[in-house]
């Protein structure tokens, strides 16, 4: 009997293997029916099999949708697979997240008749769920959607501006004391692990999620790095109406064979090609034929292999909408302005702390072919145009002064 109201409690909830209920607790007084999960290993069980550990040992409790008049609790203790990113690309709805205190059942209730213009307490009346609650889940969506868009307007992890941002590059300014506690870890992280590359990108994924977490207290911080929050939703309106067809002409090529883009693939053969590719394409005797060629056949690989490559090519898709945003927003003088030949000439000084320009500033001053120095200049503002906004800005008023 035991075991037939087992299955019944599992057909009622929706559970479905590798979890199958363990144990039924019914509270009459409270009204609460309080259902404990177990998750099965879905390989068998041999000689020398181990059973899945425990992340914690501790149960994990969620509120469910009501079980006739009852109050219903599912819980579990959680194995090392039940929150792994398998499991949360499509999680079972008898479930929750982690951190949450109800099923992603009773979320897609509340989120459902929320979208229905529906007030808390015509949802609690219909559902019987508190109105606390209700508005906790409401609270939660929201601030789970900003966060999206927060995560969807900030530079990828892949953009050298947090990379710069940690080692000093550039003019960064907070007064958010964690923040810059949090800054010069990552700095002192970077000094004492310049030669292991994965150290920088952990401090870049690191700073980045802290940027997404505090949105609301990094409003100039946002505005220093090119995202203004408050023009968000224009922005995303004219992304979904644009799309952007990749030639082999296109910038994003040329950034990431000279190496200004780096798409941190994990794919070994996609990062062995690339890294013969861009000693191609640094090469000093190669011509713009010969730069366009290798640009060709690196968008041929991508397409050839694009069943392996998809975060790959999200990553390379996304960046080419920010820096089609940010191209739009700040017009470079054309080769053919005056301001360049001025700045070659030395009849104006930029102040800037990137050493990169500097560098190339003083090599561009030094060359016999003044037009060829003129378009390396401006080649160099167009594929840095994010961390050079301050320079861009003197440019802007070297030309106003002039007019």
């Amino acid at each position: 009997m035991d075991r037939l109201n087992r299955r019944e409690i599992e057909q009622l909830l929706g559970v479905y293997a590798p979890f199958k209920v363990k144990d039924v607790h019914l509270d009459s007084e409270q009204e609460i029916l309080t259902v404990l999960l177990e998750e099965q290993s879905s390989k068998p069980r041999g000689l020398f099999t181990v059973a899945a550990k425990k992340n914690t040992g501790k149960k994990v409790s969620w509120q469910h949708s009501k079980t006739g008049r009852f109050n219903t609790v599912i819980q579990i203790e959680p194995t090392a697979t039940t929150f792994s990113k398998s499991r949360t690309l499509n999680p079972p709805a008898f479930l929750g997240s982690q951190q949450s205190s109800y099923t992603f059942q009773l979320q897609q209730t509340v989120l459902l008749a929320a979208s229905k213009k529906l007030d808390s307490e015509t949802i609690s009346a219909l559902t019987g769920i508190e109105r606390q609650l209700i508005s906790k889940i409401i609270a939660d969506s929201v601030s789970a959607q900003q966060d999206q868009q927060a995560q969807s307007l900030l530079p990828l992890e892949t953009d050298s501006v947090w990379r710069a941002i940690i080692k000093h590059e550039i003019s960064f300014k907070t007064n958010l004391a964690p923040l810059k506690f949090l800054i010069s870890r990552l700095e002192l992280t970077y000094i004492n692990n310049k030669h292991d590359s994965s150290v920088i990108q952990d401090s870049v994924a690191t700073l980045r999620q802290f940027f997404i977490k505090h949105r609301v207290q990094l409003k100039s911080e946002y505005a220093q790095i090119g995202v203004n929050l408050e023009q968000a939703p224009k922005q995303q309106e004219v992304k979904k109406n644009k799309r952007v067809t990749l030639t082999p002409e296109h910038p994003i090529w040329d950034n990431i064979l000279t190496g200004n883009i780096d798409l941190l693939s994990k794919n070994t053969g996609l990062n062995l090609y690339i890294a013969q590719l861009k000693t191609l394409y640094r090469k000093e005797e190669s011509n713009q034929d010969e730069k366009h060629q290798i640009a060709k056949e690196l968008l041929f690989y991508l397409k050839k292999n694009m069943a392996k490559l998809k975060p790959e090519l999200i990553s390379i898709s996304r960046i080419v909408a920010q820096m089609g945003s940010v191209t739009n927003s700040t017009d470079i003088p054309n080769e053919s302005h005056p301001i360049w030949t001025r700045l070659l000439d030395g009849d104006f000084n930029i102040e800037s702390k990137q050493m990169g320009y500097k560098l190339l500033l003083v090599k561009a001053r030094s060359s016999e072919d003044t037009q060829l120095a003129v378009e390396q200049i401006r080649q160099y503002f167009s594929r840095n145009t994010r961390l050079l906004s301050n320079e861009l800005r003197q440019i802007e008023q070297q030309i106003a002064i002039a007019s």
